[in-house]
């Protein structure tokens, strides 16, 4: 890997957010010549302007997009629009620029809910165009979708090399624990912790627990985008988990077990459910890098609950 990094000027985009703090202190221990690492004071993705500005000034050798509107069903089902708007200009924006200021290599995360609603499990890429997504994000997932259009048909008219991963549902140190911002497992960790902190005896859990998910672990996540962007020339796109399902009552039962709880779980049915199975087929990404994600479930929980309980958003 330190052939491929090395001297390179490297631009992250949501340097600053989940995925991004977990993947800077990787990046550190690489022989790149420079880490850029901008606000969105430093450049707000949105404007062209300011992007068009920042990549000609900087002119980095590889970009690794991160940045994103990103939310859990509740806040994409209230701003569709804001969603789509937000993504999709940061996604044309930072490939554009990227490929008109030289950059060598770009790597995207687009979106695993993207997927088709009722395409059958595992998914394979090649299903991912079969279908429209879930009513409940399209916003959000179609504008990330069009990542993949534009890696191609730039790849196809100027040779320049993208590559685009849809994660699975991601979770770990630096997630958002906003209740109502928040994806699945970081709304349930803390659910669970403040309930064992607070002596409550009851947690309340939205949907019904028969929907699956897959579920990555932010460390994992970190290194198979520097592994994708020093080993793939292919615009894929690449599923990017762990290949294995979990339902959401599982999920539970792993977050109440680490956290201790011994309450009464409620089960708001009312609430939605989502895509009601969504896992990955990892073979694409096995064949590219020669391996597939494997931090367990529990092991991966385990180390998010220590984090959050020593953050000072449990703490206050």
């Amino acid at each position: 890997m330190s052939k491929f990094w090395k001297n390179k000027k490297v631009l992250v985009t949501g340097a600053h957010g989940f995925v991004g703090r977990n993947l800077i202190p990787l990046l550190e221990e690489l022989p790149i010549k420079d880490l850029l690492a901008p606000t969105r004071r430093d450049c707000n993705l949105v404007v062209e302007a300011e992007v068009r500005d920042f990549f000609a000034e900087h002119k980095p050798d590889i970009v690794l997009h991160l940045a994103g509107k990103v939310g859990g069903i509740a806040i994409n089902k209230a701003e569709p629009g804001n969603f789509f708007y937000d993504n999709i200009m940061m996604g044309v924006l930072v490939t554009h620029h990227s490929y008109v200021n030289g950059a060598k290599k770009l790597v995207s995360l687009a979106a695993g809910c993207g997927y088709p609603k009722n395409l059958e499990a595992p998914f394979t890429e090649e299903g991912f165009w079969e279908g429209l997504p879930d009513e409940n994000s399209y916003g959000y997932s179609m504008a990330k979708k069009n990542l993949i259009i534009q890696s191609w048909a730039y790849r196809e008219q100027y040779g320049f090399d993208s590559t685009v991963l849809l994660p699975a549902n991601l979770y770990g140190p630096y997630d958002n624990f906003d209740l109502e911002t928040s994806h699945v497992a970081p709304a349930l960790i803390r659910k669970f912790a403040e309930a064992v902190r607070d002596n409550s005896e009851e947690v309340e859990i939205w949907g019904s627990g028969t929907a699956s998910r897959e579920f990555l672990y932010s460390g994992d996540t970190a290194k198979a985008i520097l592994d994708i962007a020093e080993k793939s020339r292919d615009s894929g796109p690449f599923n990017l988990g762990t290949g294995e399902e979990t339902s959401i009552k599982e999920l539970v039962e792993i977050i109440k077990e680490a956290t201790g709880f011994e309450g009464k779980l409620v089960w708001d049915s009312s609430r939605p459910d989502g895509q009601k199975r969504r896992y990955y087929d990892m073979s694409k990404f096995k064949e590219a890098t020669g391996y597939i994600p494997n931090t367990s479930l529990k092991e991966g929980i385990l180390k998010t609950l220590e984090w959050y309980k020593k953050s000072t958003l449990f703490l206050s």
